[in-house]
């Protein structure tokens, strides 16, 4: 073979291993250009993601959230390597969503999202902690930010000792009390809880915002679909 040859072969060869170490991020910088070409990325790269991250980009093209981050990765890999698009104004849904959760967090004051605080105590040291919330200040909270339906529901579960029940059969797990900080007028409240349809999927992320003071129930968070 004449050199000539074997020199192009090997640059070509260079050109071939350039292209799929950075291959990644050339799908992205084209991406970016034009809304037909969809990114793609390796297992690896994808398994590295949140699990918030990954149940967004299934959110977005219309695929289900739920299951073990496992079966997200996987779900993740065949949607971003198979050409599915977004749906059709579910990204501005999404800003939507996380400016809605946003005000939760920093109603009444200002505080930083429960999901990163790290300052949590546990249910056994914490309790002394909680604020006294009482019957009444559930009911005006669920009657100011809730359907009266749900408002109903919730205060007949509450009176026939079914809430009580959920709570004796560990639906709810361990309540952990965070204080944001000594000076803060708010603390957080936090668990996770068992779905009452599809007691084999993933708990539910929940979260309260409550006066530390008078225990008036300023905001309530629950990552299932309701809210």
């Amino acid at each position: 073979m004449p050199h000539s040859v074997m020199i192009i072969l090997w640059d070509l060869g260079k050109i071939r291993q350039l292209f799929l170490k950075h291959q990644t991020l050339l799908i992205k910088m084209a991406s970016s250009s034009t809304d037909n070409i969809e990114d793609k990325y390796t297992h690896a790269e994808i398994e590295m993601w949140s699990v918030e991250n990954l149940k967004e980009y299934c959110r977005r093209r219309g695929h289900k959230t739920s299951g073990s981050k496992k079966e997200l990765v996987s779900r993740t890999y065949v949607l971003a390597n198979s050409n599915v698009p977004e749906i059709e104004g579910e990204r501005e849904k999404e800003v939507s969503r996380k400016k809605d959760y946003k005000s939760l967090y920093t109603k009444g004051q200002a505080s930083t999202d429960p999901i990163k605080l790290k300052n949590w105590i546990d249910e056994k040291n914490g309790l002394k902690l909680w604020p006294p919330v009482t019957y009444l200040d559930i009911h005006w909270f669920m009657k100011e930010c809730g359907s009266v339906g749900l408002n109903r529901e919730a205060m007949t579960a509450y009176k026939t000792g079914k809430a009580y029940s959920y709570f004796q059969c560990d639906w709810l797990k361990e309540v952990f009390y965070c204080p944001i900080s000594k000076q803060h007028e708010y603390c957080h409240l936090k668990a996770k809880c068992t779905p009452s349809n599809r007691v084999n999927d993933p708990p539910h992320n929940l979260w309260v915002k409550i006066k530390k003071k008078s225990g008036d129930i300023v905001s309530a968070y629950c990552s299932c679909v309701a809210g």
